[in-house]
């Protein structure tokens, strides 16, 4: 579902889908070519792990958070925006986290 959001190009970028680095890391080790397909998408930004980012990260890993969900809650909390959703297969996964997660469906 992610691909048919952002194959959409826009210049809005509040628009656009952000994609976690770790999590496209984590996206890439289940479904190898994850990184080369979400890099063609015209409506993606890829959010680096900068020391903020990897500080959160490892506090929230530390309290038994995955990584890769870490670094979406982090980013999507860092949005600072009411509107920012987590766009996610596994909402479950982050009850209690603070933020919003939206399930578009297992890839």
């Amino acid at each position: 579902m992610l691909s048919g959001i952002a194959v959409i190009g826009t210049d809005e970028p509040a628009q656009r889908a952000h994609v976690p680095a770790l999590c496209l890391l984590a996206a890439s080790l289940e479904l190898p070519g994850a990184t080369a397909h979400m890099g063609a998408l015209p409506a993606v930004e890829f959010l680096p792990l900068d020391f903020a980012a990897a500080a959160a990260v490892e506090q929230a890993a530390s309290s038994g958070l995955d990584w890769w969900h870490a670094h979406a809650v982090y980013a999507t909390a860092a949005a600072g925006e009411a509107e920012s959703l987590l766009l996610t297969a596994t909402p479950d996964t982050y009850a209690g986290t603070g933020v919003w997660a939206v399930d578009i469906g297992k890839p």
